[in-house]
């Protein structure tokens, strides 16, 4: 695995799409990404309507990123749909609406494969149930479970995925990594990490190698710090707002290695 080129060992993962040219989580965000071929993957944030929908945005209240006030499960799907979630990032996003999980993955189906973070956070324990059943019935009713990730910081969400499709792949959002946790993921049927950029070390990939475990490291967005990780020899996943900085940092890795090394003095 180690020789693999830069593209291939670091895949790039757009954050909530093309988040750093679009507003996260809508439609143009993801749309933008599809349209980079060397972006393979898309992360995004999941929560429930007030009706049970599953709809993309990250937080749990509406004022960062729509015209909207309140929490997110106050709201219908369709409520929702009418906010606009796209005018506070630029006025030509204006109108961009909370989309749906099912919106998302029509139009990624086939084209990307996809990291769906389920939110919990201040959610009930029937609520963080339903969001797990839904969630896992859309994937399955829309032939798509091969083609996701489904990620949460929340063990109890995962453990509910996993009781209502083993067939999921399924992976922990950790802010840091503790000795023994790769062998723990796959004791509960995960085989995926996404853990803190900062706290990615060698000692800790090559203990989730040994377990078959995939890392994914977030969120890297400074030039310097994609330029570092994307130095390193072990495989992982980089997510980042910025696939042209992914890009530039991966193929200016390359284009160094290509480079023929100078003549150096006889000593």
């Amino acid at each position: 695995m180690t020789g693999l080129r830069g593209p291939e060992r670091h895949p790039c993962v757009a954050h909530r799409g093309w988040s750093g040219k679009a507003p996260e989580n809508t439609l143009a965000a993801f749309r933008m990404a599809l349209s980079e071929p060397s972006v393979r993957w898309i992360e995004l944030d999941v929560r429930l309507s007030r009706d049970g929908v599953p709809v993309v945005i990250h937080d749990p209240t509406l004022s960062r990123t729509t015209d909207g006030r309140g929490r997110v499960a106050e709201r219908t799907a369709r409520e929702l749909a009418r906010l606009d979630a796209g005018g506070w990032f630029h006025p030509s996003f204006a109108g961009e609406p909370v989309p749906t999980l099912e919106e998302v993955l029509a139009m990624a189906a086939g084209r990307c494969r996809l990291n769906i973070e389920l939110k919990t956070d201040d959610t009930e324990r029937d609520a963080v149930e339903r969001l797990a059943r839904v969630t896992a019935d859309i994937l399955k009713a829309m032939r798509l479970t091969e083609e996701t990730v489904v990620t949460s910081a929340d063990p109890v969400c995962l453990g509910d995925l996993r009781w209502n499709a083993p067939e999921l792949r399924l992976g922990l959002v950790a802010g840091r990594y503790a000795p023994g946790l790769a062998r723990i993921l796959r004791k509960r049927g995960m085989s995926f990490l996404a853990l803190a950029h900062r706290k990615l070390n060698p000692a800790a990939l090559a203990e989730c190698a040994k377990h078959g475990v995939d890392v994914m490291a977030w969120t890297v967005n400074r030039p310097r710090d994609l330029a570092r990780l994307a130095a390193m020899p072990e495989p992982f996943l980089l997510c980042t707002n910025h696939p042209d900085r992914w890009l530039a940092a991966v193929r200016g890795l390359a284009a160094a290695g290509a480079r023929p090394l100078a003549k150096q003095s006889a000593p």
